[in-house]
């Protein structure tokens, strides 16, 4: 009698773990209209913990209706994004309702600056066909510069998400649509040249080549003023562009 009890308290015990382990797959499969708001809730609650965006009740998940309202703390903007995006993949016939509030330490604005330039320099789409500023002040990060692909704004945006202290990115990235043949032979004259070879796989490399209607334009830093003019007259004299800017900052010792 004792093993037969035994053998129904396992059954039980795996049930238990086979329904939390594949409970988003059948919400995914059937309708989560038929579920108890109890139960919905401890679906959801079970997602955002397994995303690590639920820890020591810092989310608290309300169900009214056809409402689920999520209140309560991040750290970030991305995950404040996320926290939502998870709730609507479990409870798709629901509207979220995301009164999440992001909230962080007081961490000086060049450190927040530094931390979103790391994470958009380190970024591996990123390349000498990109050029982004960041600037920050009260809570909001600014983007500018140029994209050569469209979704690339929307991906660097992502990663200024992901800091620490950011409560809003404002977005001025401008696409260049590609940097064309000249775009292409700039940078392989100057990556080719002995001056800079192999510069091009650093994370921030030291010249970007932005070609905008027309207009080459070289950002960057550089470690002289003889390294800036060599690069400017490399694309100058062998490219046949029409319009050069050199925007080259150069660094002192």
């Amino acid at each position: 009698m004792k093993t037969v009890i035994n053998n129904f308290a396992k059954r039980g015990i795996y049930s238990i773990i086979c329904l939390i382990m594949f409970a988003p797959l059948t919400l995914t499969w059937g309708s989560n209209k038929n579920l108890s708001n109890s139960t919905l809730k401890i679906f959801v609650e079970y997602r955002l913990a397994k995303d690590h965006l639920l820890n020591d009740n810092n989310i608290a998940v309300d169900i009214t209706g056809d409402k689920i309202t999520l209140s309560g703390n991040e750290e970030t903007i991305y995950e404040k994004n996320q926290a939502a995006q998870e709730t609507r993949d479990v409870a798709e016939n629901y509207q979220v309702i995301n009164n999440i509030k992001v909230t962080s330490p007081y961490i000086p604005d060049s450190v927040i600056v530094k931390n979103v330039q790391r994470r958009i320099f380190s970024n591996v789409f990123y390349s000498v066909f990109d050029w982004v500023t960041v600037n920050y002040k009260d809570g909001i990060v600014t983007l500018k510069g140029w994209v050569h692909l469209p979704w690339y704004k929307s991906q660097f945006q992502k990663e200024a998400e992901k800091v620490v202290g950011v409560k809003s990115v404002n977005n001025e990235l401008q696409n260049t649509f590609g940097p064309g043949n000249i775009g292409i032979r700039a940078a392989r004259l100057i990556y080719n040249d002995p001056m800079f070879e192999g510069m091009e796989y650093d994370s921030d490399p030291p010249i970007h080549i932005i070609v905008n209607n027309g207009t080459v334009l070289l950002e960057g830093s550089v470690l002289s003023e003889a390294q800036s003019g060599w690069a400017s007259n490399l694309v100058r004299y062998y490219t046949g562009a029409i319009t050069i800017k050199d925007n080259l900052n150069v660094l002192k010792n």
